[in-house]
């Protein structure tokens, strides 16, 4: 003990050294693992959200319901969506107009076609033939294009043009 004791006494000024190197290094350690926890308690802040008082389990399983929660509206929404879609194919999409003289004594393009079709090309052409003392409204039924019923040539521009997409009604 004795030699211990003196070996202290001759090396004071070095122990001192090598215990302030030992808790200079072991502050710097400390410093780095307390930056190190508060990074990732704000990352677990930030991954908890608002949740206080909740563990990650309950909050994932929480997220995890309502994931699955949105895709079954998700899946009903693509199927009303497709439904809808179905539905407006057989709406009126595609409108031909012609106006035109259908007699020689009467002018001002009175007399016209009108075809009003779908997205198949099924509808109607509806044919006003104006004259000086009547107007006759003629309608028939169009599926695929085609009329059952004779055409005049001035309803089946009317029929060519809805298809085409024509707006002009001269």
């Amino acid at each position: 003990m004795v030699g211990l004791a003196n070996l202290i006494e001759t090396h004071t000024d070095t122990m001192v050294l090598v215990l302030s190197l030992i808790l200079l290094v072991s502050i710097a350690v400390f410093m780095i693992a307390s930056a190190r926890t508060r990074r990732l308690e704000k990352r677990y802040r930030v991954l908890l959200g608002n949740a206080e008082g909740r563990d990650a389990e309950a909050l994932l399983l929480d997220y995890i319901a309502r994931t699955d929660s949105l895709a079954a509206r998700l899946e009903q929404t693509q199927s009303e969506l497709t439904d809808l879609c179905n539905v407006c194919q057989r709406h009126v999409q595609k409108v031909g107009i012609l106006r035109y003289n259908a007699f020689d004594d009467v002018g001002g393009e009175q007399s016209f076609s009108v075809a009003l079709l779908d997205a198949s090309a099924t509808g109607v052409v509806i044919s006003g033939l104006c004259g000086r003392e009547e107007t006759r409204i003629y309608a028939k039924p169009v599926r695929a294009g085609r009329s059952t019923h004779n055409l005049s040539d001035e309803e089946i521009t009317a029929i060519a043009r809805a298809i085409e997409g024509y707006s002009d009604a001269r």
